[in-house]
């Protein structure tokens, strides 16, 4: 406010080396203020900051909200809602939201401020709220810079504008739903405003192709591969990697096999002695982890982005010479991930084999879900199981889910047990929230088997609720 400082700088000074100008304040202030002195000002000016405001002129009144055809749910099943949004079980909120889509319920309006609120930081409620929002989408993201995110609603159209005009959110929305329609006019879109976009943006764009991935993107990926921008580079080559046929895994084969001899029941490795410009073209970190050797590391990129087609799971059970098993093991299962392979993923948990930065879950989530069980009561003895299972998509399998709650029925109370409640209670699919262990009295003492059951009731009121 103008004025202020100048009082509050007479105040800490004193009025003798710092004279008040009263002149400065707002004509209001000075109107009120009379023969007044320093402290009448700074009480007038204080009102004034804190409730003074010269009328807003000339607005227009919002334009009224779209309405919506879907029909409100039961009003416990709003209270419900309204009792998550508040902050009690948070966490079942993606669950209401994705039980009442697929019921065709819609969300009352005056919950659509709050649940962009809640989504604004949690990307991954944000489809959610999206679908929730229907029709009133843009007219949120229209209220309030922060509940932007609602404008991908109106970018899943197939408008040219929202590309050439749109804001970043919604030309990446545009560009992934042209992706998965129409892909060759996607990647030419693409390649018109390439060399305009900043660094960011072409590392963002480039990801949507991952969708509809095929040989007619590897001319712009190899091109792609000299960008200035390191994100861009590496991104490129991770998408190259996953492309079967491609010239990049016809180049990290023949890298692969330079070093590899498969000799006689028996991997023969020769680590590379260095790391060449065009092995670092095509994606190889020279950066080290700890507590692997940098010729270690660049061989375990050369096959993990080598296609598994050059390779047999039997090589699981060959005895490795010239470097550690793992460094293969932490390869195969890279690649397993990235190609998705039920083989390769399949005969590494059977081998119980080093995953490096990846991890058994990510390995599981491969196999069939109905492989799950075998797999998780094999891998437990091993590896922690609410690690295990904590990695796995919700909801699990009925059989996963009766699985773990016949183990924690039979824990007792042992604390050991609780992080393993705490996955376990939003994890089991719906038809499982009936399981015996609900109505099994607990003590005071008994906290995590307390809010097992808690969660695992509220969530089956939930569905009554919404049904």
């Amino acid at each position: 406010m103008k004025g202020w400082d100048g009082l509050v700088s007479s105040a800490l000074l004193g009025t003798d080396r710092r004279p008040v100008h009263f002149e400065e304040l707002p004509e209001h202030i000075q109107e009120r203020l009379g023969d007044g002195g320093l402290l009448d000002a700074a009480a007038l000016a204080t009102v004034y900051k804190r409730a003074g405001r010269q009328p807003l002129r000339e607005l227009e009144p919002l334009p009224a909200a779209p309405g919506e055809d879907r029909p409100l749910p039961r009003p416990v099943a709003i209270r419900r809602l309204a009792a998550m949004l508040g902050g009690f079980q948070t966490t079942a909120l993606a669950e209401w939201l994705r039980a009442a889509d697929a019921r065709g319920w819609g969300v009352p309006p005056e919950h659509l401020p709050a649940l962009a609120d809640f989504a604004r930081h949690r990307a991954e409620y944000r489809p959610l709220v999206i679908a929730a929002a229907g029709r009133r989408a843009t007219w949120l993201a229209d209220l309030n810079p922060e509940w932007k995110f609602l404008h991908a609603a109106v970018a899943e159209s197939n408008d040219i504008a929202l590309w050439t005009h749109g804001n970043a959110l919604q030309r990446r929305t545009w560009l992934r739903t042209t992706r998965r329609q129409e892909p060759g006019a996607a990647l030419e879109a693409l390649r018109e405003v390439w060399p305009t976009e900043s660094a960011a943006t072409r590392a963002e764009f480039l990801a949507v192709l991952t969708d509809g991935l095929a040989l007619d993107d590897e001319e712009f990926l190899e091109a792609a591969l000299d960008d200035r921008a390191k994100d861009v580079r590496r991104g490129a080559a991770r998408l190259l990697a996953r492309l079967p046929g491609s010239r990049y895994g016809d180049r990290m084969a023949e890298r692969m096999w330079s070093h590899l001899v498969v000799s006689q029941g028996v991997l023969a490795v020769d680590l590379p002695k260095r790391l060449s410009a065009s092995m670092e073209r095509d994606g190889l970190d020279s950066q080290v982890p700890e507590g692997v050797g940098k010729r270690a590391w660049w061989f375990l990129q050369i096959v993990a982005n080598t296609p598994l087609t050059e390779m047999d799971p039997a090589w699981l059970r060959m005895p490795v010479e010239g470097c550690a098993p793992e460094i293969l093991q932490a390869a195969w299962a890279e690649a397993a991930v990235r190609e998705r392979s039920e083989t390769w993923a399949r005969e590494l948990l059977k081998a119980n084999a080093s995953t490096g930065t990846r991890s058994a879950a990510e390995l599981l989530r491969i196999v069939p879900a109905e492989e799950w069980v075998r797999a998780v009561q094999a891998l437990q003895e091993t590896i922690d199981l609410a690690e295990l299972v904590g990695g796995l998509p919700v909801p699990w399998p009925a059989s996963l889910g009766s699985m773990i709650l016949d183990q924690l029925a039979a824990a007792g109370t042992a604390r050991s047990s609780a992080r393993l409640a705490s996955i376990a209670a939003r994890a089991v699919p719906p038809d499982v929230l009936h399981h015996p262990i609900t109505r099994e009295p607990t003590g005071e003492e008994d906290t995590w088997r307390r809010r097992l059951v808690e969660t695992l009731t509220f969530r089956r009121v939930l569905y009554e609720e919404l049904s």
